[in-house]
């Protein structure tokens, strides 16, 4: 069957040809966003915050209310000194003892002046602004958190292949032992010094295949693809930045633009208008108010038959003033106030957190050019000190154990240096999240680094 006359061979060619591309950070992180249940609640809480604004608008709004009452009911009613038809001083009396009552209402009523549901309304907002900012954080964390499982998945790759040359190369060398001791040329002790090294690697090894597991699987589960053939780090890549501000500069702007201290300024906002609000149990309410109301009863009285109407209705103000609280709202509000001094205290101790963070990824990006280099030299240098040590053993100039020594330093300079070039990318990513300043365009020059 040709491919022409099968779309789904086509479509499985295209997969397959999708699949065989390396996977970059974008991507991944791309992917991330589509499937991660941490962004997903936040976009969740910024819907939430547009009803909480309608509720904000909402409590100035008028609300009208209608009721209607249908039972049994009794009247007594007397009138003096009252005047009709040109005739003064009459009286009138009526009763009815037990009759039919039907009553409706409709109440209207809009606040004017409400510090209460000012509070509220501010509060209402407050809380608004803050699903905003956890919008933002959420946004950011998934980017260090895609960085950290996709550089995670690099280094455990990495690391594995280097333990895995040596490896390698500890077999071989076992091997070639075993092989002189039988010919007399090597002790016995140097084949059970090479062999132990063998199983020694080979738990090593063992212990790495499992930890890439793992760190597989944690990119797996956040991003939903099997991170196959990620871009690596290029191996020439300069990844420190060239260009830094002081820490001092850092720290400044990590003060005024991280979301988490916005966060708790808004926290502190939202306690300040509770205290408004609960001061407001001692304020006066102004409301206007539109009521009309029609009652009517009718039965049997102290003089027959009755039937009474009454018809009311106004439009007005209405004033409303406490005039006693029994003490309660002073100590709630004492209470209240309490609590805004304690997410005081709070944000100085998140601000002195924020601050060492900022201090330590800086110290450690502006010395890794010169730490890379140190391992990259020591790394050349154990090499060198290998081959040698190499040469000198088959000579006999050198023992089983020197040779091994030399081959592990190798691999120990080799992973120190690998591991802190992938290091010094997240500790950039980290200073921009301390900051709030990670974006796209901040992992764009992470990625620009990979191949």
């Amino acid at each position: 069957m040709s491919f022409q006359r099968n779309p789904w061979a086509i479509a499985s060619m295209l997969v397959l040809s999708a699949s065989a591309q390396a996977t970059d950070l974008i991507g991944a992180w791309k992917a991330a966003q589509e499937r991660d249940p941490e962004l997903a609640a936040a976009r969740v809480i910024v819907e939430q915050a547009a009803y909480q604004k309608d509720q904000a608008r909402a409590l100035w709004e008028p609300r009208i209310g209608a009721g209607a009452t249908l039972g049994v009911g009794g009247q007594d009613s007397r009138t003096q000194g009252a005047e009709s038809n040109g005739m003064r001083d009459m009286s009138f009396n009526t009763s009815v003892n037990v009759g039919a009552l039907a009553r409706a209402n409709v109440t209207a009523l809009k606040p004017w002046i409400s510090p209460e549901r000012d509070a509220q309304s501010q509060q209402l907002q407050l809380s608004a602004d803050m699903a905003d900012v956890q919008w933002r954080q959420a946004q950011q964390a998934l980017i260090l958190r895609t960085a950290q499982r996709y550089l995670d998945v690099l280094a455990a790759e990495q690391s594995l292949s280097i333990v895995q040359r040596q490896q390698l190369a500890a077999n071989q060398a076992s091997a070639e032992i075993t092989k002189r001791q039988r010919v007399g040329d090597a002790s016995v002790m140097d084949v059970q010094e090479a062999q132990a090294r063998v199983s020694s690697i080979r738990a090593q090894v063992l212990n790495l295949e499992n930890n890439l597991e793992m760190r597989r699987l944690a990119y797996r589960q956040l991003v939903g693809q099997t991170p196959h053939q990620l871009a690596p780090l290029k191996a020439s890549t300069v990844v420190a930045p060239s260009l830094l501000a002081d820490a001092n500069t850092w720290v400044m702007r990590a003060k005024q633009q991280s979301t988490t201290l916005q966060l708790m300024q808004l926290q502190q906002a939202i306690q300040s208008q509770e205290v408004k609000r609960i001061k407001a149990g001692h304020a006066m309410t102004v409301n206007w108010v539109a009521q009309a109301q029609h009652d009517l009863l009718s039965g049997q009285g102290k003089f027959g038959a009755a039937s009474n109407q009454m018809t009311q209705y106004m439009v007005g103000i209405q004033l409303q003033a406490p005039l006693s609280t029994n003490g309660v709202l002073q100590a709630r509000e004492l209470e209240a106030l309490k609590q805004i001094d304690k997410l005081r205290f709070d944000q100085e101790a998140v601000e002195l957190t924020i601050e060492a963070q900022v201090r330590d990824a800086w110290q450690n990006i502006h010395s890794a050019q010169v730490r890379l280099q140190a391992l990259e030299l020591a790394d050349k240098a154990s090499k060198a000190r290998l081959l040698a040590t190499r040469n000198a053993h088959r000579t006999g100039a050198r023992t089983t154990m020197e040779w091994l020594g030399a081959d592990h330093d190798a691999a120990q300079a080799e992973l120190a240096w690998v591991q802190l070039r992938i290091q010094t990318l997240m500790e950039r990513l980290r200073l921009y999240a301390a900051t709030s300043e990670l974006g796209e365009a901040q992992l764009q020059e992470v990625n620009a680094l990979l191949q």
